[in-house]
């Protein structure tokens, strides 16, 4: 959002595509509003099974 200068009016910003694209996929792969979470970092997938996944290494790594 920019502020124009003599106002208290606030314009939207060009959009910016690579940010929409960006945040499209994150929502189509369900890393945002996914409903399993990583136990690790807390990424949000739609499968549990890749939030399972997703930092296993971390936890085998914890489990030694």
């Amino acid at each position: 959002m920019i502020r124009e200068e003599e106002g208290s009016i606030l314009e939207k910003d060009r959009p910016n595509a690579t940010y929409e694209f960006l945040l499209r996929k994150a929502v189509a792969e369900g890393r945002i509003g996914g409903t399993a979470r990583c136990q690790v970092c807390g990424m949000r997938y739609k499968d549990p099974r890749e939030a399972v996944q997703c930092c296993e290494k971390v936890l085998q790594h914890s489990r030694l």
